[in-house]
C-alpha cells in the first residue's frame, strides 16, 4: 500500500469514529436515561475590576436554579429521570472559543464550526468532561450596554452566554444560559429573529389565556414575556418560564406527535 493510500485510509478510520461517536452522544442525550453535567467557565469578557470582583464571589450554588428548573420541568412532561442535568462551576478561563462570524456564509460558519470542534478538544477543562461545555462571558453593567448575542451550538455541545456581572441580573443571566444550554441539545428558537418578539403560537407560554395579552410567563426558546402584539419583555428569572410542548418534543421527552 502507498503512503498515500494509507492516509487516506487512516483519515477515513477517524472520520468513521467521529461519525460514530457523534451517532452516538447524540442517541444517548436523546434517551434522557442519565443526567447530562455542565460546566460553566466564566471569563472577564471586558476586562474590568468591576467583574474581577464579581467572578470572585460566584459560586455553583448561583446556577442550581437552572437544574432545579429543568427537573420541575422535566417532572411536569412525565420524564423518569429525577434530576436531567447537574451544573458545576469551574475556575475562571482566558482560553474563549472562536468568534462566532456575523453574517457569515455558509462555508464560513462550517469553517467555525470546525474550528469549535478543535477548540474544545485541546481546551484545557481544568480536569473536567463535562457532556456540555458552557462559557460565560461576563460585562460589566454599564447604563445603555447591549451584549453580544448569545449562542449554543448543538454539534459541538457548546454554549456561549453574555451575561452582565450583576447580583441584580442574576435572574435573567439563568434564563440566558439555560435557553442556551437547551441549544445544544436540539430545542430551537421560538422568537422572531427581526424584532426579538415571541412567536405565535409556539413561542407562548399560554397560547390559548384569554385575553391573549398579556403573558404571564415565557416560553423559555422565546425568552421573553408577550405584553402585547408588538411588546414583550425580558423574563426576569427561571420562575417566570416553562417549556412548551414543541420545545419539548424537541427535547426528545414528548413524541413529536405532542407538537
Amino acid at each position: 500500500m502507498s503512503f498515500k493510500a494509507l492516509r487516506i485510509t487512516l483519515l477515513l478510520i477517524v472520520l468513521a469514529l467521529v461519525i460514530h461517536n457523534v451517532f452516538n452522544d447524540r442517541a444517548r442525550i436523546a434517551s434522557w436515561d442519565v443526567p447530562l453535567f455542565i460546566t460553566v467557565y466564566p471569563i472577564n469578557a471586558d476586562g474590568s475590576e468591576v467583574v474581577d470582583r464579581y467572578l470572585s464571589r460566584l459560586t455553583s450554588a448561583q446556577f442550581q436554579a437552572i437544574s432545579e428548573k429543568m427537573k420541575i420541568e422535566a417532572q411536569r412532561w412525565g420524564l423518569t429521570l429525577d434530576t436531567p442535568m447537574y451544573i458545576e462551576l469551574a475556575e475562571q478561563t482566558d482560553n474563549p472559543p472562536p468568534p462566532t462570524p456575523i453574517g457569515g456564509n455558509v462555508l464560513e460558519r462550517a469553517w467555525w464550526v470546525l474550528k469549535l470542534r478543535w477548540w474544545r478538544w485541546q481546551f484545557d477543562d481544568q480536569g473536567r468532561d463535562p457532556d456540555i461545555l458552557v462559557i460565560a462571558n461576563y460585562y460589566a453593567p454599564t447604563a445603555g450596554r447591549v451584549l453580544p448575542h448569545s449562542t449554543g451550538l448543538e454539534r459541538v455541545r457548546i454554549a456561549v452566554a453574555n451575561l452582565f456581572a450583576s447580583r441584580g441580573q442574576e435572574g435573567e443571566n439563568r434564563v440566558v444560559l439555560l435557553h442556551e444550554v437547551l441549544h445544544t441539545v436540539g430545542a430551537t428558537d421560538k422568537y422572531d429573529l427581526s424584532n426579538n418578539r415571541p412567536i405565535y403560537p409556539q413561542g407562548y407560554a399560554e397560547p390559548d389565556r384569554r385575553p391573549r395579552y398579556p403573558q404571564r410567563t415565557a416560553e423559555i426558546m422565546a425568552g421573553r414575556i408577550p405584553i402585547s402584539q408588538t411588546r414583550a419583555e425580558q423574563a426576569p428569572s427561571l420562575n417566570r418560564t416553562i417549556i412548551g410542548p414543541v420545545t419539548a418534543a424537541e427535547l426528545g421527552w414528548t413524541s413529536p406527535e405532542a407538537r
